[in-house]
């Protein structure tokens, strides 16, 4: 492996983990590598470690906020089919009334919170002006839809609106935390690289077999292309992908981003299987409960440390 990206961070340094523990026992005790600026095997190692809880807080915080977007979403739809029926109605029982005049333009189901919100605030108060109105009848849309139920759904647009805003910040701060730890990780390998060969005589083993920072000189691989379906007897998702083309094929990796949006920046890997394998992954990743999306693609990994991501692939978790 090599850094490639976000996702590489933790496996290549695994990598240089292993390399430096074995480095440092070919050494002797005593005599264990330090590099300039004091740092350790150990240090290396508790680095690694704080940039995995990161990577794993940074999943969680996606993984929120693509929940909130969802319940926005369905929010907006019911909300938008409630704010067309009202309209209908008040023209329908006060045709030229003030209360008509004062109905709000709907907007598109598209629209953004500051477009979209107000209208709904508008929309209430005139249905609160009618109901108040003793001389005629309260208004009650189809199904028994009440305004008091129009009033509860516009508070959890908002509280939902709310959350995905604060789950997107903790995230965006999150990715900025987990992007100090990987310029201080990539130093200290940076750093193991250039000191390791002056511990050793030249052609030793140890320096020959020293891990790759960046991907060897060579092509990048065709990518492969994926399908997921969702899996109603494991209640999980399936991928599969179709073979790839590559002479040095080392690995195929899977990763993915919570949501229906993917980002190489927020990937994360879930998984990795040999090319001897069957070409097919099982996960739930961010898919823990009905309604839950999820964004994946699978990497063609060839020996010298090139890479290729397949198509995206996307699929909402079914209700169990």
């Amino acid at each position: 492996m090599a850094i490639t990206g976000p996702a590489s961070y933790l496996s290549t340094t695994d990598e240089f983990l292993i390399h430096w523990l074995l480095a440092n026992t070919a050494l002797g005790a005593g005599n264990e590598l330090v590099l300039p600026g004091g740092g350790t095997q150990a240090a290396l190692q508790a680095l690694r470690d704080a940039l995995g809880t990161k990577v794993d807080l940074l999943v969680t915080r996606l993984t929120e906020a693509a929940v909130a977007r969802g319940e926005i979403d369905l929010l907006k739809v019911s909300l938008h089919l409630r704010l067309n029926q009202l309209i209908e109605k008040v023209r329908a029982l006060h045709e030229g009334s003030k209360w008509e005049r004062s109905l709000p333009f709907v907007p598109g189901i598209t629209e953004g919170q500051g477009n979209f919100l107000p209208p709904l605030d508008v929309a209430n108060s005139v249905w609160g002006m009618i109901n108040a109105d003793t001389t005629v009848p309260d208004i009650t849309l189809l199904g028994g839809y009440t305004r008091a139920m129009f009033v509860t759904d516009i508070a959890a647009l908002k509280q939902a609106y709310t959350d995905w805003i604060t789950a997107k910040t903790m995230a965006d701060v999150a990715r900025e935390e987990r992007n100090d730890l990987q310029d201080d990780v990539y130093e200290m390998l940076r750093k193991y690289r250039r000191n390791l060969p002056t511990a050793f005589a030249t052609g030793h083993a140890i320096v020959d077999s020293m891990p790759r920072l960046t991907p060897e000189p060579g092509s990048t691989p065709e990518a492969v292309i994926a399908n997921i379906v969702w899996d109603p007897v494991l209640q999980a998702a399936r991928i599969a992908w179709t073979a790839s083309t590559a002479a040095n094929l080392s690995a195929f990796q899977i990763r993915f981003c919570a949501g229906p949006d993917y980002s190489t920046d927020d990937e994360s890997v879930i998984g990795t299987v040999d090319p001897s394998a069957p070409r097919e992954f099982v996960t739930i990743a961010s898919l823990a409960n009905p309604g839950d999306i999820a964004s994946f693609k699978v990497y063609v990994i060839t020996a010298t440390g090139n890479e290729k991501g397949s198509n995206t692939v996307t699929i909402t978790r079914t209700v169990a």
